[in-house]
């Protein structure tokens, strides 16, 4: 049953349900007796079946409204899973930490941007969506009082409702507030996981289809291991642990009668040489004071010369749960410099005409690479979502000469570039929903992917 409805209240004494007959029909013949589930809430029905009612309306008594606290106002679903039915779907959007700040939030002229985005997607989504603060999580009484999003005024509207079926989080939490919905909710309390690039690489390694696609890695612990991994492997990279667009990255080079160390600073590259181990250790003595850094081979992606060549692949977890691949894009370094992050100085481009024109590949050559790249890609982030639930990341991926794929790292926090600079406007459109769909399948509303829907790569 995956039509919309609208909820009428019924006048009768008993908890009751009532459908259509055309929509009576497609509940199983035992369901008399059944239970109907909003969220954490829950209350047992007798489903009966009116002439009166329209296909598209639920008949409840008002006294299983009241119980459950559905908003009249909003589009439901229906979903039934083991015998009970689900009204839906229940969403709860953590926005803000203070009830303060939400209502300030809701109430503004110009709303901001995480609230506009859930109007947006209403339609996609459905059910009752509520904008939360930490603060309206009243875990004594299972109660949560924040705002629905009513879309007959297309405006938000205070209320006290039961625990929604999935939460979001959309805000900074207090480290008790997230360990007592992550207990609560397991993988239904879903976030942008940060993982340091030392655990991803741990995790990734620990599955031996992605190891021969892995950089060697290795943590920093002392000056003399950088100088070691240096004359061992020729050039290395030493990147921070938690750096993200390529902030705090060093390029190491051991030439035959020196040493050298490229990095960007103030927009600009910058190489600093060495004449002797001495000078290197002392150089990495007072740069790299803390151990939060790893070290990694260099993969040899200069395609073209001095200009460092990589992809970015956008995956989204879909409304079926799987995991999807949404678009690629190619991206061009500065030249001169060791990494090609937009932020410093690199480009995007079309990754087909990328592949095509350096690789000097045939259009079918260029698809089968593409398509391992996808490959590769979903099993990592497969590998890392047995440890963290993630719905969404961004995979840095590359193909050196001799065409092997290396994964770089994962980026779950800020995964998707302006993909429609590289053509791919439909990218953003699929990221920009795919929290929110997502959402729709934990709470018990899954679209089932027949294989006919299955769309071709985006390039």
């Amino acid at each position: 049953m995956n039509s919309i409805f609208k909820l009428i209240p019924i006048n009768d004494d008993s908890p009751c349900l009532m459908l259509h007959p055309n929509q009576r029909n497609k509940l199983d013949e035992t369901m008399v007796n059944t239970t109907i589930h909003f969220g954490f809430q829950k209350t047992e029905v007798i489903c009966k079946q009116l002439d009166t009612i329209k296909e598209n309306e639920i008949g409840l008594s008002n006294s299983v409204i009241e119980y459950l606290k559905l908003p009249l106002e909003a589009d439901y679903e229906i979903a039934i899973q083991n015998g009970e039915i689900i009204i839906g779907p229940f969403i709860g959007v953590l926005i803000t930490n203070s009830q303060k700040k939400l209502k300030k939030s809701v109430n503004k002229l110009k709303q901001i941007k995480k609230l506009k985005q859930i109007k947006k997607q209403y339609r996609f989504v459905r059910g009752v969506i509520l904008a939360l603060s930490e603060e309206g999580v009243d875990e004594k009484n299972s109660r949560v009082h924040g705002y629905f999003y009513n879309p007959s005024s297309k405006k938000w509207e205070e209320g006290t409702f039961p625990f929604p079926s999935v939460m979001v989080k959309r805000t900074s939490l207090s480290n008790d507030k997230k360990n007592y919905l992550k207990k609560l909710y397991g993988p239904r309390f879903f976030h942008l996981a940060g993982i340091n690039k030392w655990k991803m690489y741990q995790r990734l390694r620990s599955n031996p289809d992605l190891l021969p696609h892995l950089p060697k890695t290795f943590l920093y612990k002392k000056p003399e291991d950088i100088l070691k991994y240096l004359k061992e492997l020729g050039t290395i990279y030493v990147k921070p642990l938690s750096g993200s667009q390529g902030i705090g990255i060093e390029k190491f080079i051991a030439e035959h009668d020196h040493y050298c160390v490229k990095f960007r600073q103030k927009k600009k590259n910058t190489t600093i040489r060495f004449s002797s181990d001495t000078e290197l250790l002392d150089y990495v003595n007072s740069k790299f004071k803390s151990k939060n850094f790893i070290i990694q081979q260099q993969i040899d992606i200069e395609i073209e010369k001095n200009h460092p060549l990589d992809f970015r692949i956008a995956l989204i977890k879909d409304q079926s749960g799987q995991w999807e691949d949404v678009g690629m894009v190619g991206r061009k370094g500065k030249k001169g410099s060791g990494i090609s992050n937009l932020s410093s100085g690199g480009r995007m481009h079309n990754a087909q005409s990328l592949i095509l024109t350096l690789f000097n590949l045939s259009e079918s050559e260029a698809l089968s690479i593409r398509q391992k790249m996808s490959e590769i890609s979903i099993k990592a982030v497969k590998e890392i979502d047995k440890y963290d639930s993630i719905f969404k990341s961004g995979v840095d991926i590359a193909i050196d000469r001799d065409l092997r794929i290396w994964i770089i790292e994962l980026n779950n926090r800020s995964p998707y570039l302006k993909f429609s600079k590289a053509g791919l406007k439909s990218t953003n459109k699929i990221a920009r929903k795919s929290r929110m769909l997502y959402a729709k399948y934990l709470a018990g509303f899954p679209k089932e992917k027949k294989d006919s829907e299955q769309s071709a790569l985006l390039w």
